[in-house]
């Protein structure tokens, strides 16, 4: 089946500096596509940047929640809303340029022959500038996804993902217990057990390019416990 409705999902958490060149950069890449962002009362402006934003690009919709309510509760606001909207396909990223959106066509190219697919770092011919700590620790992370829990992929923790709407409506977003970052590891767990057409595409992967990372101590030990409980299950 052809792919031809497109949402494309970003978070958003103090991104002023961020949002509006990426929403110019991502319908650039894809004028045909739909856009949402979940704001979370961003104390910096981004959600009156957004509102400004929508009267701007029609194809863009904001959803405004009344606080910090995490990252994986909005992922799974996401997959709703294509599910309702009938989309053939759900693109996810980040809000601060890490995932560029001119990887966006070739996200949806893999997408033709795949159920999921993954902008990849540690793919032949990806890349990451994180330093050499971070970057130990997001190899050691993909690592054991890939090797505890079966993961065919190189990358794992990433929130750069495409998704045909018939895999969508096999995930069971409601039931994922993860939030934060580590939902990332519980939804791809979910999919690799509902399919096998998986992918990943190299990408050069860029610290943010403004602002401040929000990836915690108390997120990265959610993180492998996640990888553990999931690990260890009956």
């Amino acid at each position: 089946m052809p792919i031809e409705k497109v949402l494309v999902f970003t978070a958003t958490y103090d991104e002023a500096a961020n949002i509006s060149p990426l929403i110019e950069d991502i319908f650039r890449e894809l004028p045909s596509c739909d856009m949402l962002v979940v704001d979370d009362n961003s104390p910096d402006g981004t959600g009156e940047i957004l509102d400004a934003l929508v009267h701007r690009y029609p194809r863009l919709s904001v959803i405004h929640r009344p606080r910090k309510s995490g990252l994986g509760s909005a992922h799974r606001l996401a997959v709703q809303h294509a599910i309702a909207g009938g989309y053939d396909a759900l693109v996810t990223m980040d809000a601060d340029f890490s995932h560029h959106p001119r990887y966006l066509p070739a996200m949806l190219e893999e997408l033709e022959q795949s159920d999921f697919v993954t902008g990849s770092r540690y793919a032949p011919g990806g890349s990451c500038n994180y330093g050499l700590a971070r970057r130990a620790l997001s190899r050691t992370a993909n690592l054991l996804a890939r090797g505890l829990l079966r993961i065919p992929l190189r990358e794992t923790t990433t929130a750069y993902r495409g998704f045909r709407r018939s895999l969508l409506s096999l995930l069971d977003v409601e039931s994922i217990r993860s939030d934060g970052y580590s939902y990332m590891v519980e939804s791809i767990f979910r999919v690799s057990r509902a399919t096998r057409r998986m992918s990943e595409f190299p990408i050069a992967f860029v610290d943010r390019r403004a602002g401040r990372s929000k990836i915690s101590q108390v997120e990265i030990w959610k993180g492998f416990t996640t990888l553990l409980r999931l690990w260890l299950r009956p």
